[in-house]
C-alpha cells in the first residue's frame, strides 16, 4: 500500500478520535480510557512483530529515547488531549491540533541548526489554514474569539507532546524499523499509565464493562493507534517527518465527513474549500521535494 494513502487513511482513523474521545469524556478518567486503547495497541502490535519476527535487543543508553517516546506520544499527548476534551468543543480542539505541523518545523528547524524551506514553511501554513478554515465553517476570523482556557491549554501541550514524540522518533528510526520503535514506545506508554488503573477502581470497571464503551476503546486501539501510529511512523522513516506532520490537518477535514456521513450533521462548502487548500499544501511540499531530485527525509533526518 503507497505510504502516502496509509497518511490518508491514519488522517481518517484520526479524525473520528475527538468525536469519541467527547463521547468518552463523560467517565471523566482520560488515563484510563488511554491505557484501554493502548493495551489493545500493544498487543496487535506485539503479535505484528511475532509474525515478523522483529524483536531486537535495545542498547542501554537508547532505552532513554523509548521511555521519551511512551512518556509523550502516548501518556502525554493522549491524555492531556482527553482531559481537555472535557472542557473544549472537538471544533476546538481540531483547529489547536492542527498547529502541531507547525510545532513540529521549527522544532525540527531548531533542532537542526537550518532555516526550512520555503515551501514547508508555505505548505505548512497552507495545511493549517485550510484545516481552520473547515472546522470555523468558512469563518477564520472567529479562531481570534477562541478564549484560552485550561481545556485550550492541556490540547496545546497535547499538540506539543505529539510534536516531541514525532521528532525524537525520527531519530530511532534511522536505525529501528518503524514496528519495532512503535511497539516499544507504546508498551512503555502503558507501563506509565499502569498506576493510574487503580486510583478509581469503580471507574474503571464501570467503563470496561459498558459495551458501547468498550467498543470505542477497540476501534481506538486498533485503527486509531496500532495502525495509525505504525504508518505515522512508516511515513516519517520514508517521507520525513515535517512532510508527513503535514498530513494531520486531514483530520478536521475527515471528522466533518464523518460526522456528515454516519451524524447526519450539515455539510458546507467550506469542507470542499478547506480541503482543497490542505491538499495545496501537501502537494507543494511533495511536488517541490520531487523535483530537486531529493527526498524530504534526506533533508530532515
Amino acid at each position: 500500500m503507497p505510504i502516502r494513502f496509509k497518511l490518508f487513511l491514519t488522517a481518517a482513523f484520526w479524525g473520528a478520535t475527538p468525536t469519541v474521545g467527547r463521547i468518552l469524556a463523560s467517565y471523566e478518567a482520560p488515563i484510563v480510557i488511554v491505557g484501554g486503547r493502548f493495551i489493545i495497541a500493544s498487543a496487535v502490535l506485539l503479535v505484528f512483530m511475532k509474525f515478523r519476527g522483529e524483536f531486537l535487543t535495545i542498547p542501554m543508553k537508547l532505552w532513554v529515547k523509548f521511555f521519551f517516546l511512551g512518556l509523550t506520544g502516548i501518556l502525554l499527548h493522549n491524555s492531556l488531549m482527553y482531559e481537555g476534551l472535557e472542557s473544549v468543543t472537538a471544533s476546538t480542539a481540531s483547529i489547536l491540533l492542527a498547529l502541531i505541523a507547525i510545532k513540529i518545523t521549527v522544532i525540527d528547524s531548531f533542532l537542526s541548526r537550518r532555516l526550512p524551506r520555503w515551501n514547508i514553511v508555505v505548505g505548512v501554513l497552507l495545511g493549517f489554514f485550510g484545516a481552520m478554515y473547515v472546522v470555523t465553517n468558512g469563518h477564520p476570523s472567529d479562531f481570534l474569539d477562541l478564549k484560552v482556557g485550561k481545556g485550550e491549554v492541556l490540547v496545546l501541550l497535547s499538540g506539543l507532546s505529539w510534536a516531541v514524540y514525532s521528532v525524537i522518533g525520527r531519530d530511532l528510526l534511522t536505525s529501528y524499523k518503524p514496528l519495532l520503535v512503535t511497539t516499544y514506545a507504546s508498551v512503555i506508554g502503558v507501563a506509565l499509565m499502569t498506576p493510574f488503573f487503580f486510583h478509581n477502581p469503580s471507574v474503571t470497571f464501570d467503563i470496561f464493562t459498558d459495551l458501547e464503551s468498550v467498543a470505542l476503546i477497540s476501534f481506538l486501539g486498533f485503527f486509531g493507534s496500532a495502525l495509525a501510529f505504525l504508518w505515522y511512523y512508516e511515513a516519517v522513516a520514508l517521507l520525513g517527518v515535517v512532510e508527513t506532520a503535514i498530513y494531520i490537518n486531514f483530520v478536521p477535514v475527515f471528522g466533518v465527513l464523518f460526522a456528515f456521513i454516519f451524524l447526519g450533521e450539515s455539510i458546507s462548502s467550506s469542507v470542499l474549500i478547506g480541503g482543497a487548500v490542505v491538499l495545496a499544501g501537501v502537494l507543494l511540499v511533495t511536488v517541490c521535494a520531487e523535483k530537486s531530485g531529493q527526498s524530504v527525509s534526506k533533508r530532515y533526518t
